[in-house]
This record gives structure tokens, C-alpha cells and sequence, in this order.
């Protein structure tokens, strides 16, 4: 069976990158400044830091799913050669992209789309896992079942209020009062795939250190495949970061990697995501493909 996967950019991927798996890219949509970009394709998360960096109040960015014309052409291009299309989309909770694909493509039996729970790094890591389980002889139906995958703890959290007042998440009397205290939320990605409210804290760096401290103790004893992952919306001081939590937390293996621009849109410039997972022999060197190692 040959099989085709299309991911949308929400996986953080480029359109490069993502040729790299052997995988194709969906853009989502956004709109900065009333210019639209394709995701991915015209646009990566430092260009939109650039643009944001130069005026965040004033800068009004939203997003949007995807072309319809764009992935109806991709499907029926694919389905001359490949017997099962996938495509794997951001999270249900989080946008209507899934809805409007199983509108497209209701009843086409060769489209198989993920009723997906997750968005960034988390995508990645359920079709590497996939596609080794397809290469070991699983069938089709089994091997999917690895997206019902329900991931280890992985919180966000933002260090400016600006995005979160803009979407409508905050208010500006209560951001105001959260930048005079020095007030970060905390975000939690749930197992339903939805952005819900973890906590607070004080202090951006002293926020996320402490929290990736209780992530730590939750999952001792680490071992040699465990890996914390900081995806991160163009953190200037992700090295800095990434160092001091190597020497002060004892962790090893710390890699970083940008967050999609469909994500840092509504967490802000300067958000940082993190988790902590275990990868097998078979699955590091693919899932570390486009991460740097700290």
C-alpha cells in the first residue's frame, strides 16, 4: 500500500522540511497587518517575530485554515499514485481546519484524516511512530492507532500579554495588572487537545524553570532517552535558557525548536512550550531531524 501524508504547518515544519520526511505541506492561513502569508511557505516563525518585534501593540495578526482550492488540487494530484492520503491537522479544540477538510472530502475513501489531539512536536512524533510501524508490516488500520497517543504533560507559557489581550484571552485591565506584578499564565496542551489554564506564576524565567523543575520530578528517574523539548516563538535567549536549565535542573538532553507561526500568533513572540518524552532507538534520529541540541 502506498501512502501519502500531508501535515499542516501547525507541526512547525517549512515546506522544505517537511520534503525531507517525504511528507507534503499544508499551509494554514495567516493575516498580518491585512497581508496575507501561507504558513510555511512564505512565512516562518522569525519573519513573524520581525514583523510583530516592530510594533506589538499596533500589529494585528490573525490565522486562518487552509486554502480549500490548495488541498483539493494536492488530493487529487496524490490520488493517481497513492492508494491512502492522510492529513494531519492541528488540534479539533483549536481551529476549524479538521471540519473543513471532512467536508472536502467526505466520501472519498482514499482520504483518511486524523481527528487530531495535537499540534506542534507532538505531530511529528505520531508519524515518525506511523510510518515505522507501517515499515514493520502493520496494517494501515493498526498502525493508525498511534494517533490516539495520548502525550506526557506539555505546558506553555508566555512572556509578553500582548497576543493573549489581542485574540481576546486576557483582558487589557487584567493585563495590566499581570505586567505591574509580573504575572505569567501558565497554558496546558490537555489530552482533549485544548488550550486550558495550568496556573500562574511570577517571573517569565523563574515561571518556567520551576516548571520544568516539577516536570523533571514527575518523571524520575530520566534516562538516556528521556528528552526535554522547548519549542519556542522566537525566543531570543533560547540558548541562555536552554543552558541554564541543562547546568541548574541536571538534564541532559535539551533540544529547542521554533513554534509555528499559527501558534506564536496567539501565544505571542518570546512563548516557550515544553515537554518531556522518551524516544526509542528507532525513532531519535527522525524526531530530532530539524531540533538543536543544546
Amino acid at each position: 500500500m502506498k501512502i501519502k501524508i500531508i501535515l499542516d504547518s501547525c507541526a512547525g515544519l517549512d515546506e522544505k522540511q517537511a520534503e525531507e520526511y517525504g511528507w507534503t505541506l499544508l499551509p494554514l492561513q495567516a493575516n498580518i497587518n491585512g497581508k496575507n502569508y501561507f504558513i510555511g511557505k512564505e512565512l516562518n516563525c522569525l519573519q513573524f517575530a520581525e514583523i510583530w518585534n516592530q510594533n506589538p501593540k499596533l500589529c494585528n495578526a490573525s490565522t486562518s485554515a487552509c486554502s480549500p482550492g490548495m488541498v483539493m488540487e494536492m488530493v487529487e494530484k496524490f490520488s493517481k499514485e497513492y492508494d491512502k492520503i492522510i492529513i494531519y491537522s492541528i488540534s479539533v479544540k483549536l481551529s476549524s481546519q479538521i471540519q473543513l477538510l471532512k467536508n472536502l472530502f467526505a466520501g472519498n475513501d482514499k482520504v483518511f484524516i486524523v481527528e487530531s489531539k495535537k499540534l506542534s512536536y507532538l505531530i511529528i512524533y505520531d508519524l515518525v511512530q506511523f510510518e515505522n510501524k507501517i515499515k514493520a508490516g502493520t496494517s494501515f488500520e493498526e498502525a493508525c492507532k498511534v494517533f490516539d497517543y495520548i502525550p506526557q504533560k506539555t505546558l506553555l507559557i508566555p512572556e509578553f500579554n500582548d497576543a493573549l489581550v489581542k485574540g481576546g484571552r486576557l483582558s487589557k485591565s487584567a493585563a495590566a495588572i499581570a505586567k505591574l506584578l509580573k504575572i505569567v499564565p501558565i497554558i496546558e496542551f490537555d489530552k482533549e487537545g485544548a488550550l486550558v489554564k495550568y496556573g500562574i506564576g511570577r517571573i517569565f524565567k523563574k515561571t518556567l524553570l520551576n516548571q520544568i523543575k516539577k516536570l523533571k520530578e514527575m518523571y524520575e528517574p530520566l534516562s538516556d532517552n528521556s528528552y526535554l523539548f522547548l519549542l519556542h516563538a522566537a525566543q531570543e535567549k533560547i540558548d541562555d535558557i536552554a543552558n541554564e536549565i541543562k547546568t541548574t535542573l541536571n538534564i541532559d538532553n535539551v533540544y529547542s525548536m521554533l513554534l509555528a507561526p499559527d501558534i506564536a500568533i496567539h501565544t505571542g513572540v518570546g512563548a516557550i512550550a515544553f515537554g518531556i518524552h522518551n524516544l526509542s532507538a528507532e525513532t531519535k534520529d527522525q524526531m530530532l531531524k530539524f531540533f538543536k541540541k543544546h
